[in-house]
């Protein structure tokens, strides 16, 4: 069972409070009614009034009050089959694996902060498939579109510089491989997004940018590291 607005079950805490001011009531008119009349006639005064039938009234009274504070919340049963068309997303990440990806202008360093911010992104992803490039002087394919996230994040941290033996930053490269992956297996949204920390060196990205966008892919640039830099470790 489930509320439409159970919101209004927060007024069923008033309820305890209305019982505590009736035993707080009964209370003070049975010591005033002792205090005013003797004990030997209190029989005889108050003999018609029934303590127990007014408790009981009062009982009924709060269940009415939160039998109300229930119907308020709109409680639901039982549940309902709905087909829910959904287009999934295919999602490249291109990251830079060059050797300037390791200045520490950014801490722990560029590349480390890339892969725990692709991780957060897989940790969103609800049945869509995710895949992974890593480039530098050349682009490779380092994860095909899958939606096993344990494995797209593996691959997210196998990644170093190393990785692409080939010094350099060709993102048309990254981007023409994102756009024949997704001709591969083409299936509802497409998204690339590149990680990289500076211009191309090599490629024509402008180029690549624009058959991708002919395709259907849009593209998602995201640069790592500061305006002032650092120095890359040797």
């Amino acid at each position: 069972m489930n509320f439409g607005a159970p919101n209004w079950l927060w007024t069923l805490a008033i309820l305890p409070l209305l019982v505590l001011l009736y035993a707080q009531a009964e209370r003070r008119s049975s010591i005033k009614l002792r205090e005013f009349v003797s004990p030997r006639l209190l029989p005889q005064l108050a003999g018609n009034v029934d303590r127990v039938r007014r408790a009981i009234r009062f009982a009924f009274v709060l269940l009415a009050l939160a039998l109300a504070i229930g119907a308020l919340a709109k409680p639901r049963w039982g549940y309902t089959y709905e087909d829910v068309k959904r287009r999934g997303l295919d999602l490249l990440f291109a990251v830079d694996t060059s050797r300037s990806m390791l200045s520490n202008d950014v801490a722990p360093n560029r590349l480390e902060r890339v892969k725990l911010a692709a991780q957060d992104l897989i940790t969103d992803l609800q049945g869509d498939r995710v895949g992974l490039i890593a480039f530098a002087g050349r682009a490779f394919l380092q994860a095909p579109l899958t939606i096993d996230y344990d494995a797209a994040v593996e691959s997210i941290n196998d990644l170093d510089t190393k990785t692409i033996p080939e010094g350099g930053t060709n993102i048309g490269e990254a981007i023409a491989l994102a756009t024949q992956t997704f001709g591969k297996s083409a299936m509802g949204n497409r998204a690339l997004i590149i990680f990289t920390d500076g211009e191309e060196l090599s490629g024509d990205a402008v180029n690549e940018a624009k058959k991708a966008a002919d395709a259907g892919v849009k593209i998602f640039t995201i640069g790592v590291g500061t305006a002032q830099g650092s120095l890359i470790p040797v």
